[in-house]
C-alpha cells in the first residue's frame, strides 16, 4: 500500500522535476537564500535577513517559522541549488503528508482505508492551491504534522505511554516552528477530539500527561516563541491584520466551496470575485454525504466506527463553517483569530478531516472495483490542478539578480519592518554608509535598519547607536580619528533565554529517551 501511495503521489509533483522554478505568491526561495546567509555567517538560530526590507535588512526569522528552512538548508549544503532545495521541500510536503495521513487512516479504517485517506489528502484542491498557486511552503509542510499529531494524541488517550507523549511533544513543537497560524487553527479541533474521546472512554486521565506534552512542546519552541511574544511590539506586525489583510474581506461563498470549478493563479479579493480557487473538492464532500446516508445500513452492529465517522465529518464541516461569513461573529469575539488573516485558510483543517472521513469508504464498501473507481475519479478530477502558471527555466544566479532580486528583497516589507523610524523605505538601500565629518565627531549612518540586538564597537570599545528619525537606520557618532568600526547583530535576553530553554529541553528529552531504553534493555 505504501508503494501504491508513493506512485500515486507522483502526478502531484512530477512537473517540478525539471530545472528552474515556477511563479508563486510567496517568496520562500528568497527566504531560504537569506537563511543560508545566516548559516554561512555561523549564526544559529537565524534571526536576521540582511537583504530583506529593500536591502536594509529585517528580523524576518525572529518572527517567522524557521523549521522548513533548516530542512531546505540541509539539502542546499549537499550542493543542491536553492531553487531545487525549495522544490524538494514542496515535494516532501505532498509525499510525506500522504504518508502521515495513511498511518492515521489505517488506525481507524485499516490499510485500504488509510490509502484512500492519504490519496484524498494529497489531491484536495486546496493542496494544489498551497503548492502550485500560493507557494505557501510553511503551510504546505504543516499538512505533514496534522495527521501525525492527531494520531499520537489518539494513541496516548487510549494507551498513556511516555513514548507517545514524547513524540507528540516533538510534533507539536515542529508545527509551532513551521507555521504558528496552523497551530492557532488546529488546536481547538484537537481539543474537541480529545473531549469526544474522553467522553467515549469515560476517562479524563490523559489530561495531565497532555499538559506535560504541551509544556515540553512550548519549551522546545521557546527559542522562537519568546522573541515572538516579547519583541513583536518592535515591528509592524499589527498591520498584517489591517487593510487588505482584514479577515472580513476574505470569507468564502457556498458556491466557491461546493459548486465552482474555477481555477486561477490570482489572489483573494473583496467579495466573491477571487481569482484563486477555494473549492473543498467535489468528491470530498459528495462522498461524505453518500457515506453519511448509507453508513447506518453498511455498519450494522459497528456503532463505534460509525460514530467516529460522523464526529470526524462534523469537525470537517465546522472547519468549512469558519471560512464563511456566517462565522464572522466568532472571528470578531476572538481577537487572535485576526492574525489568521484569510478565513479560507481553514480549508487546511477541513481537508484533514474530510480526507480522513473518506477512508471510511474501505469499511463500508470493501469491493476493490468500487474503491479503484473512486480513486481513479479523484485523480481525473483533481490532477489538472497540479501544474504551474508560468515556469521559469532559470538558475540560482538569475533568480537572485536583476528584477527578480529586487522583487524578492522588497517582498513582505510591512510584515517585519521595525517601528523605530517615522516611515518605511520607498527605494533600495545604498551600498555604503553615509558619513558626515565635523571637527568634533564623525556621524555614520549605516544602510541597516535598527532593531534590538545591533551593537557597534569603535576601535574595540562599545559605542551607543540610535535610529535615524526617518527610516530608523542605525546611526552612531565616532571620534574624528577613529580607525575601525564594527557592527554586529547579537541576541537579546528573550532570544538568549529562549535558546537555552529549548536547548536544555531537547537535551533533557534526549537523555530521558536513552536512559529509558537502557533500563528496558
Amino acid at each position: 500500500m505504501k508503494k501504491i501511495l508513493l506512485i500515486l503521489s507522483i502526478p502531484a509533483f512530477s512537473l517540478m522535476l525539471r530545472s528552474g522554478i515556477y511563479t508563486m505568491h510567496d517568496f520562500h526561495v528568497f527566504r531560504l537564500q537569506q537563511f543560508d546567509k545566516c548559516i554561512q555567517n555561523k549564526t544559529f538560530p537565524c534571526r536576521w535577513a540582511p537583504d530583506s526590507g529593500m536591502g536594509y535588512g529585517e528580523p524576518l526569522f525572529n518572527f517567522y517559522g524557521q523549521f522548513p528552512y533548516w530542512i531546505g538548508e540541509m539539502f542546499h549544503l549537499t550542493g543542491i541549488s536553492i531553487l531545487d532545495s525549495t522544490k524538494i521541500m514542496f515535494i516532501l510536503s505532498i509525499v510525506l503528508s500522504g504518508a502521515s495521513m495513511y498511518f492515521l487512516g489505517r488506525k481507524f479504517w485499516g490499510t485500504t482505508g488509510g490509502l484512500i485517506s492519504g490519496i484524498f489528502y494529497m489531491y484536495a484542491p486546496y493542496r494544489a492551491v498551497d503548492v502550485w498557486v500560493r507557494g505557501a511552503l510553511n503551510e504546505s509542510l504543516a499538512f505533514i504534522f496534522f495527521p501525525l499529531i492527531f494520531l499520537f494524541l489518539d494513541l496516548y488517550i487510549h494507551k498513556p505511554q511516555a513514548k507517545y507523549l514524547a513524540v507528540l511533544s516533538l510534533l507539536i513543537a515542529g508545527l509551532i516552528t513551521t507555521h504558528n497560524l496552523s497551530v492557532l487553527m488546529f488546536a481547538p479541533f484537537m481539543l474537541l477530539w480529545w473531549l469526544f474521546r474522553c467522553f467515549q472512554n469515560r476517562s479524563f486521565k490523559s489530561f495531565f500527561g497532555l499538559s506535560i506534552a504541551a509544556v515540553i512542546a512550548l519549551s522546545l519552541s521557546a527559542y522562537y516563541l519568546l522573541p515572538v511574544a516579547l519583541e513583536s511590539k518592535y515591528i509592524t506586525l499589527a498591520r498584517t491584520t489591517q487593510g487588505y489583510y482584514d479577515f472580513r474581506a476574505h470569507f468564502t461563498t457556498l458556491k466557491q466551496l461546493f459548486i465552482s470549478n474555477f481555477w486561477g493563479y490570482g489572489g483573494s479579493t473583496w467579495g466573491p470575485n477571487d481569482t484563486m480557487s477555494f473549492s473543498v473538492g467535489y468528491l470530498h464532500w459528495i462522498l461524505i454525504i453518500i457515506l453519511a446516508i448509507l453508513l447506518p445500513l453498511k455498519l450494522r452492529g459497528r456503532i463505534k466506527e460509525g460514530v467516529i465517522f460522523y464526529v470526524i465529518s462534523a469537525l470537517g464541516l465546522l472547519a468549512i463553517f469558519f471560512t464563511h461569513n456566517k462565522s464572522a461573529f466568532i472571528w470578531t469575539h476572538i481577537p487572535p483569530m485576526a492574525y489568521i488573516q484569510f478565513p479560507w485558510r481553514f480549508l487546511t483543517i477541513s481537508t484533514l478531516f474530510l480526507s480522513l472521513a473518506c477512508g471510511t469508504l474501505a469499511v463500508a464498501f470493501p469491493k476493490k472495483l468500487l474503491l479503484s473507481c473512486s480513486l481513479t475519479l479523484l485523480l481525473l478530477m483533481n490532477f489538472g490542478f497540479y501544474h504551474p502558471d508560468i515556469w521559469r527555466s532559470i538558475s540560482d544566479k538569475e533568480q537572485f539578480s536583476g528584477a527578480l532580486w529586487d522583487e524578492e528583497r522588497s517582498s513582505a516589507l510591512q510584515d517585519f519592518w521595525p517601528t523605530f523610524g517615522a516611515k518605511e523605505p520607498d527605494r533600495f538601500a545604498p551600498l555604503t554608509p553615509q558619513i558626515l565629518r565635523t571637527t568634533e565627531y564623525t556621524r555614520i549612518q549605516y544602510p541597516v535598519v535598527y532593531f534590538p540586538g545591533w551593537i557597534a564597537t569603535v576601535d574595540g570599545q562599545k559605542t551607543p547607536i540610535y535610529p535615524s528619525p526617518d527610516l530608523g537606520l542605525i546611526v552612531l557618532r565616532v571620534p574624528p580619528d577613529y580607525s575601525k568600526v564594527s557592527l554586529r547583530f547579537v541576541n537579546t535576553w528573550p532570544r538568549t533565554m529562549g535558546n537555552y530553554i529549548s536547548l536544555f529541553t531537547l537535551v533533557g528529552l534526549t537523555l530521558w529517551y536513552f536512559s529509558k531504553n537502557r533500563l528496558l534493555s
